[in-house]
This record gives C-alpha cells, structure tokens and sequence, in this order.
C-alpha cells in the first residue's frame, strides 16, 4: 500500500516538472480553464464509538493508516466538487478491569463520497493567487466495513482477563482457575465480528464534514492539510451499541493534486521561440539591435547612430543619404530631398495644391452636372456614414443646411443651401459654401 502511494506522489510531481513552475505572479489562478483536479491523500484514521475512553493502552493500537484517491472541479470563485475515496482501517482496543469490557475491533474500511467545497480563495476573502488558503467542505457518502475481533491467541486460547491486569487462558472465576496459564495477545484480529449478531449491515451512510489549508506551488500544483469527521449512520462498526451515539472517525490528511488546464487559443506559446537568437538578432544590418532599433530596415551601408537611424548631419529631417543639399541652415523648410524652399517656391506649390483643388471642384460641380455627379456620389457617401461609429455632428455654422434634421447632408441639401444663397433666404457666405461641399466629402 506505502508503495503505491509513493508511485501516485512520484508521478504528480512529474506531471509538475514536466509542465515547468512559473513564477507564481505571472500565472492563470481565474479557474476559468481548470478542467479536473487528481490528487492522492495520506493519514491516519481515529475512531470514536461505544468502547472505553478510559483504555491504559497505547494509543497507538488506535490509530491507523488510510489513503485515497480524488477528483475535483472547481466552478466560479467560490464552489467546487470533489469526489473522494478512503482505503484504511480502523481500530479500537479497551483495558479496563471491569471483566466485561476489555473489548477490541479492527475493521478494513472503504469510503466513498461526493463533497460540496467552498474556497476562501475567491478574491472575496482571501486573494485567488494567495498561496495559502483555506476550505471547508461537506458531502454525503458510504462506507463500507468488515470488522474482526482479537479474541484468540496463536494456539487458539480464548482471552480471559483477569483483575489483577493479567491474561489467562481460563476464567478468574472458573473451577480450574488455579490451573490457569498466563497468556498474550497477539494483535492478529482472527474473528468476525458480524457472525455474533443477526442482521449485522456492514455498509452505511456518512456525512463526511471537511476543514483544511492549501498551499498551492503553482496554478497547477498544490498540497493540503485537511481533517474530515465522518458521521457514520451506524452504531456496530466496533460491534457495540451501548448508547443512541453513532460511530464516528477522524481522517486526519496530507495530499498533492495536480489540476489539468484547458488550453487557451488565443495565449501566444514562447516554447518554441529562441529568445537568446531573437534579442541578438540585426535584419538591417546596421550594427544595432532590432530591440534597440527606431528605425527598422535600413539600407545596406548606410551610417546610423546609436538609435539605428541614418545619420542627419544638418537636421532638417532628411537622412543623410537622401540629402541633396548636406548642410541646410539649422530650422530651413527643405523638400523631401532636403533642399531648402524659398518663401516663393513655398507659396507656389501652396498656389498649385489650391489649383488641383479647385480643377478637382470644377469638374465634379460643373454646371451641367454638379447636381448629377453629386447624386452618384451620395449613395456611397450615406453607406459610409452610417456604418462610421466615429462620426461627428454637422458643424453649426452648417446645421441650417440639414433641411431634414437627419445628421446627414444630401445632394439635394446642397442644391437648396446654395439656391437660398443667391436668393437671400439663408445666411450662408461664398466661404460657408465651400465649407459645405468639404464636409459633404468629409462624411
């Protein structure tokens, strides 16, 4: 039995190298991907029932061994379901010089039940990343046992007990008394007990009622230290039914579990990726890192500063390697070739920009089919409208142009703003006009 628990300890402990421990911090604890929990228990069972407390034997004979196996789900914060099992023994074993109570039982148990738990560990209470916590539980369950009696020696010598304290193969008060020998127990438990009474059920109801602390290594690993009082629906596992007390026993224990976890779809897995390679890594070229590079994809030979970005010798803006005109005066407005713009040239190409603007204009607001084109474009410009979640309101030096009120300028909202221009029924200006069609695009 010690063997296979050692192996059931030894194998979730892999299970736990084998997935790697993380830094506690950086773990997932929502238990929004728990799937199941399996976990193995040892301890020592204790038993309470109708023999004497008043025993001068050790307590040790009392005392025995037990171990389980369980599975557990956890659902939400607070709740969890957890199916556990017991294999064990339990004992009692009596002294007294009352004759008539020097009475002993062992019973081979088996324990089965489904518990309900509630977690401290909810973020309510106790942090759900907390390493330590504790839980309660409460279930209901059957157990199942087979009791024996040492009533016999090896060479099959009824015990008799004695007053002055001694064991003897005859009783104190029989003929032969004198003749008696002294004898031993032997502690091997020969008899059943269930053969002297009729009716004798050796399997019964239990409330098992749990109270434990948990020390988790890792979202996947933990430890518990937990008691569990089993109120049994009996009264003969120790053979005796002196009082309307049921029988009860303590399982006192130490587990591991180990928790499978769902695997997120969306969780990028670095398993795979060689971080040494990656942080060494130049794709440019350029003699600086990619993680310290600003300006990624640099041409081949070009001079860069410490930032991987080519060097720009007058500053203004223009690389070095691009730059026409290598030494621009500190703050000079220079084109995309890095050549200095005089104020003559800048108000030209300001001149031509408003030339395109206004050919553009012509041609779509020429008088023969301004109404017309602007119909074509209106039905794509209200399908873009309405599906754009970032819109703005109309400007209110044009909100008396939405002759419907519907947030959104027409074609035909156009026709009339400019119509009631000429004919004085509005109050818009030639610049408010212009400002209109921009917006009509704009939307």
């Amino acid at each position: 039995m010690a063997t296979n628990i050692k192996h059931l300890i030894w194998i979730l402990l892999l299970c736990s190298q084998i997935e790697g421990i993380a830094q506690y911090n950086n773990e997932d604890y929502s238990g929004n991907s728990d799937l199941l929990s399996i976990g193995v228990n040892a301890g020592v069972a204790t038993f309470f029932g109708d023999l004497s407390k008043e025993a001068d034997l050790s307590k040790y004979t009392n005392i025995k061994t037990g171990f389980g196996i369980n599975v557990e789900r956890r659902f939400g914060s607070f709740l969890g379901l957890q199916l556990n099992s017991l294999f064990g023994k339990l004992a009692y074993n009596e002294i007294s010089r009352d004759v008539n109570y020097n009475r002993n039982f062992e019973s081979t148990i088996f324990s089965l039940s489904a518990n309900a738990i509630f977690n401290f560990d909810n973020d309510f209470i106790i942090k759900r990343k907390s390493p330590f916590a504790p839980f309660i539980a409460v279930g209901i369950g059957f157990t199942k046992f087979d009791s024996f009696g040492d009533l016999k020696d090896g060479k099959n010598n009824t015990y008799f007990y004695w007053q002055d304290g001694s064991i003897r193969d005859l009783d104190e008060n029989d003929a032969n008394a004198n003749d008696a020998n002294r004898i031993f127990r032997d502690y091997d438990y020969e008899t059943r007990l269930s053969d002297s009474i009729d009716n004798y059920g050796t399997i019964a109801t239990t409330i098992p009622l749990t109270f434990g602390l948990k020390w988790k290594f890792n979202s996947k690993m933990q430890a518990r230290i937990y008691a569990t009082y089993h109120l049994s629906q009996t009264d003969w596992i120790d053979n005796v039914s002196e009082n309307s007390n049921n029988d009860r026993f303590l399982y006192t224990v130490f587990s591991l579990s180990y928790t499978f976890k769902r695997k997120d779809p969306n969780k990028i897995s670095y398993k795979d990726v060689d971080m040494k390679a990656l942080n060494n890594s130049d794709a440019d070229g350029d003699g600086i890192k990619d993680i310290n590079d600003y300006c990624q994809g640099t041409p081949k030979d070009v001079k860069v500063n410490s930032n991987g970005c080519p060097n720009d010798g007058d500053q203004d803006g223009v690389p070095d390697y691009k730059d026409k005109e290598a030494a621009s005066a500190l703050g000079a407005i220079v084109d995309e070739f890095g050549v200095t713009l005089s104020d003559e040239m800048i108000s030209n190409r300001f001149t031509d920009y408003q030339d395109s603007i206004v050919e553009e204009r012509i041609e779509v607001f020429s008088d023969a089919s301004s109404i017309e084109e602007l119909n074509k474009m209106e039905s794509k410009i209200q399908e873009r409208f309405e599906n754009d979640s970032n819109r703005v309101g109309i400007p209110e030096n044009l909100i008396q142009a939405d002759a419907d009120e519907d947030g959104f300028i027409t074609a035909q909202e156009i026709s009339l703003a400019i119509d009631g221009f000429f004919e004085g029924t509005n109050d818009f200006s030639v610049q408010s006009i212009h400002a209109l069609i921009n917006y009509f695009f704009e939307q």
